[in-house]
């Protein structure tokens, strides 16, 4: 019987052909393209990684003195360093210029001291151990030396061996050209042309895991301020850019599954549909449902597997051309594209079992076929078969109307919210899914008077032809839905996205540069001197300082009303044009966020009492009262700002934050700022225009996807969604027919096709638009604020599926107007 369920299964194959195709054709694309975005981040993520590895090996921290300083390390400060508890290893490296004996002269080059262990070597890159008498070059100098691994070269009149050559690593900020020769070899030239016995130039840091290397620098660095600290770190746009390119691939990639398993089902009940009383036959004769059932599931199976084991091929073989174009597209070079099998095999069968379960609902629906209720059922206009979903419906709607007034009780701190109106956006597209198949019938029937008097009979009869259809081309309208769901949805997030990052950064930036401090609350940076230091540097015409938050509290009355404030020099301030119109007297003023003025009706000139907490009374304590000298719209990191002179509301966690910097030439200033990172390692400098430009990368980055997303559902839907058209025009040619017996002529045929292909594809475009509008308000919910709207690839989207229908139906249903009517009638088209 296993034999004859599966012959079955694959003659049913045989006689649709192209159900089958497009339906592989839609997997092959979904099941490729989540491979390829998967397998791509995956690659950006380990580059990243790498890229540090090469500039830094396994240190995580080097520490040296300043350039022109008097200082030198030397063993105690060795000894000192490695006494330090965070520290796990440490390696003393020295750099000098040595002079190498070449073919016509004496040349300088850059030489490294290094001791052989893994700190060294994996920094370096060289595996050997270094003896006295050996060294080792880069590559491209051998090359330029025509020195081969054993040959001795002459450096500062010594004969050293070769024993390695190294990559031409020039990403490591290396010269291009280096020598590493052992560190006591180097130690004595050095010390024979200084006279003095110096330990390392600097020193290789690997920190204990689990040890923050910002403060491990500033703790190294607290008694020595000439200390120069680099740190090995990955740039944190990039970590940040790939962590939000994966979540937003994962999101995609489940809605690329859900779309490409609804044309699979909207291909397969269109297969049941036509093959309906062979299915009946077959259980008038004794196959019993279990057995229908394994034949849909071989046949659904036999799909998605085919169409998973060709999508997996294909991402094989696009993956050397594809990455190339993703590369443009995220602007990241990934230079270690390796296609991870065992990872891509995962992520294929993952997707197949995803799109297995969504095809159980055909198999499981065959069960249910009765004999000698087949017809009935293929052709009946019956909506009270939709009871059951019709209360379904109603419920899950209003269901999700009071979990989104629940949700907007429960407070937002709580995370119950997010989770309230995800739910409650679930529920409602569920609702919206469930009812609307019920009362499209319905309307079309009270819409068809009006249509007949407007458009004419021919668009009469299409509709009337239509609305018998409305249950079993559901699932067509229903795919089209969703692909404009996820193009609204998709392209209203990421239009308010940007607009917001855009203001955000506006309210971020008061002054063309910014300076913080990567550590927040655990900073150690003396405000003063890294104001002083700043302002030395050319081109930098005004600075000034601002600390972490602190609370504090506004005594009125009874009722005290808690604040944030900052700490900053008023003055500096005021002639950055920050604050403004600030009295001459700046004693017990206070400057106000606009946010905390229109919140508690505070102006400027008013006089306000204002304390803080006292642990020791367990009470708020006054501390006096203050002006309101002005009130700030450029300023909205806390909701108060008082000078550093206020020494009150000074505390142990009132420390540097953020250093505004004014500049004119803001390219020029910021490479100069790099310059002092050395003196304060954990200094982090932003410009406006450097976040804009990575603002817009990164926005690109998103939209790119999104389009690129949008194009393959686009492309999956056209091919499912349209050959289920056409497959549903080929069961109903004897209706054809017959009206072409009685009234309508060719071009009649073509209008009634048209029609009622235009009235599907629009039916699903703008449900989809309602739909996707209703999910942006409510998800929106969560950060209330104002939504922008992309009308322009909403009405492209649109307009190109009306546009393909078009192309693809006329030529098809003028063909079909030129069929012989003898023939169409007398052929069984179910």
């Amino acid at each position: 019987m296993k034999k004859s369920i599966l012959g079955l299964s694959m003659r049913f194959f045989r006689a649709n052909k192209f159900i089958t195709l497009t339906s592989i054709i839609g997997v092959i694309l979904s099941v490729s393209l989540i491979i390829s975005m998967t397998l791509f981040a995956v690659n950006a993520k380990q580059t990243l990684k790498n890229e540090v590895s090469k500039m830094y090996g396994e240190m995580d921290l080097s520490v040296g003195y300043e350039y022109g300083s008097k200082n030198v390390i030397d063993k105690d400060f060795v000894k000192k360093l490695k006494s330090n508890k965070n520290i796990e290893h440490s390696s003393s490296v020295l750099v000098t210029q040595v002079k190498l004996n070449t073919s016509d002269s004496q040349t300088s080059f850059y030489t490294v001291g290094v001791k052989n262990d893994a700190l060294s070597k994996s920094r370096y890159h060289f595996k050997n151990n270094i003896t006295k008498n050996e060294i080792i070059v880069n590559k491209g100098l051998a090359e330029s030396l025509g020195a081969k691994i054993g040959d001795r070269l002459q450096a500062e009149g010594k004969s050293l061996k070769l024993v390695e050559t190294i990559e031409d690593l020039n990403s490591t900020g290396i010269a291009p050209n280096i020598l590493l020769v052992s560190h006591d070899n180097l130690q004595n030239i050095i010390s024979k042309k200084t006279g003095k016995n110096i330990e390392a130039t600097y020193i290789l840091v690997k920190a204990k895991k689990g040890i923050d290397k910002f403060s491990l620098a500033n703790e190294i660095k607290k008694n020595e301020k000439d200390l120069r600290i680099d740190i090995a770190e990955e740039d944190p746009f990039l970590k940040s850019n790939i962590e939000s390119l994966s979540i937003f691939i994962v999101v995609l990639s489940f809605l690329i599954i859900i779309v490409t398993s609804l044309l699979i089902i909207s291909n397969f009940e269109m297969f049941l549909y036509k093959y309906k009383n062979q299915f009946a036959i077959m259980r008038s004769i004794g196959a019993t449902g279990r057995q229908l059932f394994s034949i849909v599931l071989l046949q659904s199976f036999f799909i998605t597997a085919i169409g998973s084991i060709l999508g997996l091929g294909f991402a094989m073989f696009s993956n050397k051309y594809l990455h190339i174009w993703l590369e443009k597209i995220f602007s990241f070079n990934a230079s270690t594209v390796t296609f991870n099998l065992k990872l891509a095999f995962s992520i294929t069968v993952i997707c197949m079992v995803i799109i297995q379960l969504f095809l159980l609902l055909p198999a499981i629906k065959i069960t249910k076929v009765l004999p000698l209720k087949v017809i009935q059922d293929n052709e009946e206009v019956n909506f009270k078969s939709f009871k059951y979903n019709r209360f379904w419906g109603k419920s899950f709607i209003i269901l999700s109307t009071i979990i989104i007034l629940f949700g907007k009780i429960i407070p937002k701190e709580e995370g119950g919210q997010v989770f309230c109106l995800l739910l409650a956006s679930i529920l409602l597209m569920a609702g919206i899914f469930i009812l609307f198949p019920i009362y499209l019938g319905p309307l079309l029937i009270c819409l068809a008077p009006f249509i007949r008097k407007i458009l004419g009979v021919n668009s009469y009869v299409a509709i009337k032809n239509v609305i018998p259809q409305v249950k079993k081309n559901s699932f067509v309208i229903l795919t089209i839905s969703t692909m404009m769901i996820i193009t609204v949805f998709g392209s209203v997030m990421l239009n308010t996205i940007q607009k917001n990052e855009q203001n955000s950064l506006k309210e971020q930036y008061p002054t063309s540069i910014v300076l913080t401090s990567r550590l927040g609350d655990n900073s150690t940076i003396d405000a003063i001197e890294l104001e002083r230091k700043v302002e030395e540097i050319k081109g930098i015409s005004n600075t000034s300082s601002i600390s972490t938050q602190s609370s504090g509290e506004l005594i009125n009355g009874n009722h005290n009303i808690t604040f944030d404030y900052s700490l900053s020099d008023l003055g500096r301030m005021e002639k950055l044009g920050i604050f403004t119109k600030l009295p001459t007297d700046k004693k017990n003023i206070i400057v106000i966020s606009e946010e905390f003025s229109n919140k508690h009706s505070l102006k400027t000139g008013d006089t306000v009492e204002l304390g803080k907490y006292s642990d020791a009374d367990q009470k708020v304590i006054s501390t006096g009262r203050y002006k309101i000298g002005a009130i700030t719209a450029k300023l909205k990191d806390s909701d108060v700002y008082m000078d550093w002179k206020e020494k009150k509301y000074k505390t142990d966690f009132t420390v540097f934050s953020k250093l505004f910097v004014k500049s004119n030439h803001v390219k020029q200033t910021t490479a100069k700022l790099k310059r002092i990172k050395g003196q304060f390692p954990e200094i982090q400098i932003n410009s406006y225009m450097d976040s804009v430009k990575k603002s817009k990368g990164m926005f690109y980055q998103r939209w790119s996807i999104f389009i690129v997303v949008i194009s393959v559902m686009l492309i999956s839907i056209i091919i499912g969604v349209f050959s289920s058209l056409i497959n549903n025009i080929n069961s109903k040619r004897k209706e054809f027919a017959i009206l072409r017996t009685i009234s309508l002529s060719r071009s009649g045929i073509i209008n009634v096709i048209l029609t009622q292909i235009t009235l599907y594809l629009l039916i699903g475009l703008l449900l989809g638009v309602f739909s996707g509008g209703l999910l942006t308000i409510v998800i929106s919910l969560i950060d209330p604020g104002k939504i922008y709207i992309n009308f322009s690839i909403i009405g492209l989207i649109s307009g190109f599926m009306l546009i393909m229908g078009l192309i693809i139906f006329f030529p098809y249903a003028a063909r079909l107007g030129n069929k012989k009517i003898t023939l169409e009638l007398t052929q069984d088209n179910k």
